[in-house]
């Protein structure tokens, strides 16, 4: 399984106890001190199927169809091209694997166009939380599809789920960083 864009690994290595120790799970990040932690963390919490590497999320060393399973969980709002990073996760996807995928959208504003407010909301969260931008659940699907690696993209929106961590993420962002 690929891990992309973790940190320093804590889903790797969830997912990595999660199937199994006769699995291997591979975490990748741009920051060489997010993959020591990770590494130490992995020795720690006894995970030796959890393996970490620097490498860039858009430009992956994988050879096409190297694993059975994608997750991308809060990186894809980090990409600054959104339609490159699909493609690379599809790539190294292999034919009917699993791919999953959490992450900010905004809504569709093909269907209703932002106000002012949300413009400025948006750019708030560009600024501060150094996002090059975000774009909807909608369009995610179809730059899915459009790779022609998956049939029956399924979506859901988490808001309700996750609302309360989200609104104290931005408490503490904003009030205690």
């Amino acid at each position: 399984a690929l891990a992309g864009g973790w940190g320093v690994g804590g889903r790797s290595r969830y997912i990595a106890r999660a199937i199994g120790k006769d699995s291997k799970v591979t975490g990748i990040t741009l920051s060489p001190n997010q993959v020591k932690r990770a590494q130490e963390l992995a020795v720690e919490q006894e995970t030796p199927n959890a393996h970490f590497q620097v490498m860039d999320a858009l430009k992956m060393d994988f050879p096409d169809n190297s694993f059975d399973v994608v997750w991308a969980c809060e990186s894809g709002e980090h990409m600054p091209d959104k339609e490159k990073y699909i493609s690379e996760m599809m790539r190294v996807l292999k034919p009917g694997g699993k791919f999953v995928m959490a992450t900010w959208c905004q809504r569709d504003d093909r269907q209703v166009p932002f106000s002012k407010k949300d413009e400025k909301d948006l750019k708030f969260l560009y600024e501060e939380w150094t996002h090059p931008y975000f774009i909807s659940i909608e369009k995610y699907a179809e730059l899915i599809e459009g790779t022609g690696k998956m049939e029956n993209v399924g979506t859901a929106d988490w808001v309700r789920e996750t609302i309360a961590s989200w609104r104290h993420s931005i408490w503490v962002g904003v009030y205690d960083p």
